[in-house]
């Protein structure tokens, strides 16, 4: 495939509501849509929407690494996905976001021209989930709303519930889900780093009460022996979330022994081959991955539901029914229990044309 232009345009969009987590508020999804084209008109797209705090690179420098990597790409002929992050691999070095959206994009336009969908495109001929189960968030602060949040989650046909944790309400919020939902209903809880290896055991036994499946990143320090003393003494199976944000720091907390599941986010962790390169670590260290979303919009969810859909091995319910803690949204890919793979080719979603303000770098 002949890639003739790179174009991006920014988006922000603000959240129905602000979510809490142990780092604070977030309010909005800023960032950039990405769009590849070819030489026969057709488009691959990605986003780019770094969270503060979560050690992506600035908006100004993804916007300046997109520019860069659009030198290489335009006017060459790509052979696929690899060909393609080959050749931006200096512009993204140092842009986990930026590599992200581009990997997306590659993935995306080297699918349509083959005119399968990305699932299929990723699986190789081996079998796919379709629709894709997925898990709600329960985002009430308080627990009596928790509760009736959970209940409502759970009429919708969700069978696996996440609370995040970090506040004074935790174990009042977790206790009334749990209560209002029963014990059939798998409960995911993350800590988002919240505490530190002192205090993380106790936490763990009270939550334990509760009976979670797993909790997401309970661990101020990311030392992977800090987390495998924890996961020795804890009664909760242990998920590393933003600790393993590259393939590198999979390995490491995997090698160590330190966590029973690894999370994926295509977008936080460099991309969908990144994401499937440390699904395929977490196998052969005979741990679980959850596809998850990173609040992102339509493109990346999109992208992660793929994901999802194509991976082999013990793959939890998928975090991706995120879209309606958004305001608005840059395509359309509706939330439900069970999600299934769009029709067309692809990511199988395409963005609002009116998006694309401005061209980075265009070559024919």
């Amino acid at each position: 495939m002949k890639v003739v232009s790179l174009r991006c345009a920014p988006f922000r969009i603000p959240l129905r509501r602000p979510l809490a987590t142990a780092r604070g508020l977030i309010k909005q999804r800023e960032g950039w849509l990405v769009e590849l084209r070819d030489a026969e008109g057709r488009c691959g797209f990605g986003e780019a929407a770094p969270l503060p705090g979560f050690g992506f690179e600035s908006l100004a420098e993804l916007r300046r690494s997109l520019g860069e990597a659009a030198a290489p790409l335009c006017g060459a002929e790509i052979e696929g996905p690899a060909d393609g992050r080959a050749r931006i691999a200096s512009a993204v070095a140092n842009a986990p976001g930026a590599r992200a959206a581009l990997d997306c994009a590659l993935h995306d336009l080297a699918a349509r021209v083959r005119g399968t969908s990305l699932a299929a495109w990723l699986a190789s001929g081996g079998a796919l989930r379709d629709p894709v189960a997925t898990s709600a968030l329960v985002a009430a602060s308080l627990p009596d709303a928790a509760a009736d949040e959970a209940r409502t989650k759970v009429a919708a046909g969700h069978r696996t519930l996440k609370l995040k944790v970090g506040g004074g309400r935790d174990l009042a919020r977790v206790a009334a889900v749990r209560d209002a939902v029963g014990a059939e209903i798998a409960l995911r809880v993350d800590a988002n780093g919240v505490w530190s290896e002192r205090d993380a055991p106790r936490a763990l036994e009270r939550l334990a009460l509760h009976a979670p499946a797993f909790v997401e990143e309970p661990l101020a320090s990311r030392d992977p022996a800090a987390w495998a003393r924890l996961r020795a003494v804890s009664p909760v199976p242990i998920a590393a979330d933003e600790s393993a944000p590259d393939v590198a720091s999979a390995r490491a907390l995997l090698d160590a022994g330190a966590a029973d599941w690894i999370v994926l986010k295509p977008a936080a962790q460099g991309g969908l081959a990144a994401a499937w390169e440390i699904a395929a670590l977490a196998r052969a260290a005979d741990a679980g991955v959850v596809v998850t979303s990173f609040l992102d919009t339509a493109i990346g969810r999109a992208s992660a539901l793929h994901l999802a859909a194509a991976l082999p091995g013990r793959v939890a319910d998928a975090g991706l029914a995120t879209g309606a803690l958004l305001a608005s949204d840059l395509a359309e890919l509706a939330d439900a229990a069970a999600m299934p793979l769009p029709d067309a080719a692809g990511l199988g979603v395409v963005p609002d044309p009116a998006c694309f303000t401005r061209d980075l770098e265009s070559a024919a």
